[in-house]
C-alpha cells in the first residue's frame, strides 16, 4: 500500500511540475512574441511615417503624429497574431525630432493562473547624422 502511495505521489508531483513548466514556457513565448511584434511594428511605422519632403527641403527628420498613431494600430494588428488582448498606450510622440515612445501590455489566460500579463516599453528616436551632408 505504501509503495503505491509513493508512486501516485510521484505521478501527481510530476503532473504539477509539468503544468508549472508549461505555464512558464507560455509566459516566455508571450514575452518574446510581444517584444518581436512591437520592435517590428515600431521600425516599420517610423520608416513609413517619416516626412521625406521635409528632410529634403528643411534637412529635418519629422513625423506626423496622427499618421504615426494610425499606422501603429494597423501594423500591430498585422504583426501580433495571438489570441490574447493588447493594450497600446502612446507615452509620447515627438514630431521634430522624430521619436515614438510606446507601452504595450498583453494579457491572456494561463494554465495555472487566472490572468497572465506581459508589458513592453519601447522608445525609438531617429537622429540625423550631420556629417552626412
Amino acid at each position: 500500500m505504501s509503495q503505491s502511495v509513493k508512486i501516485y505521489g510521484l505521478i501527481f508531483l510530476a503532473c504539477v511540475c509539468l503544468l508549472l513548466f508549461l505555464d512558464f514556457d507560455r509566459k516566455l513565448i508571450m514575452e518574446d512574441s510581444l517584444f518581436e511584434s512591437v520592435r517590428t511594428t515600431q521600425l516599420s511605422v517610423m520608416d513609413e511615417s517619416l516626412n521625406r519632403g521635409d528632410l529634403i527641403v528643411n534637412h529635418h527628420l519629422t513625423v506626423n503624429k496622427n499618421r504615426v498613431m494610425r499606422l501603429w494600430n494597423e501594423k500591430i494588428a498585422e504583426n501580433h497574431s495571438t489570441l490574447s488582448q493588447l493594450e497600446v498606450r502612446f507615452v509620447d510622440i515627438h514630431e521634430d525630432p522624430a521619436a515614438i515612445a510606446v507601452s504595450v501590455r498583453e494579457s491572456g489566460k494561463a494554465a495555472m493562473t487566472a490572468e497572465m500579463d506581459s508589458q513592453y516599453d519601447n522608445v525609438v528616436i531617429i537622429e540625423r547624422n550631420e556629417g552626412a551632408e
